[in-house]
């Protein structure tokens, strides 16, 4: 019996298996820039689609908001505060579909949203952004 795509989605599905691949494609944060700090042809390529990626939630500056940073390490304290000249590439502002509860900034979390990349200032809280997830949900990773 030959192995497909289809064949091998079905049995997944069948069996209640399912990876972030299915829904999004996954996306490393350092696979969206250049060695010299631009936006790589993948950036540009997945501008605008949904994609997913895994990392750490900041600490909320606020307790009640429907966004968050995502870190590829755990951080203590907000680095939206930068300008486009201060960007730190390893950050990604996330503005959420609807609030979700917040999680330890030590946890997992794998975001699903649509990517926006470009200099940004956000209009609600006044943070700079060079990439975006917007639309986004987050579930915690288990190990």
């Amino acid at each position: 019996m030959m192995l497909t795509r289809r064949t091998w989605l079905t049995a997944a599905l069948a069996l209640g298996v399912t990876t972030p691949a299915l829904s999004a494609q996954r996306v490393r944060m350092f696979e969206l820039y250049n060695d010299n700090n631009e936006f790589s042809p993948l950036a540009k390529e997945l501008n605008g689609k949904r994609i997913s990626m895994q990392g750490f939630m900041a600490p909320h500056l606020k307790v009640d908001s429907d966004f968050f940073i995502l870190s590829n390490t755990p951080v203590e304290t907000c680095p939206f505060c930068a300008s486009e000249g201060d960007w730190i590439d390893s950050i990604v502002f996330v503005r959420m579909r609807r609030k979700q509860e917040a999680v330890d900034p030590g946890a997992i979390i794998m975001v699903e949203g649509k990517l926006e990349i470009g200099p940004d200032k956000d209009p609600e809280t006044g943070f700079f952004s060079k990439v975006r997830l917007t639309d986004a949900d987050f579930r915690r990773v288990t190990r």
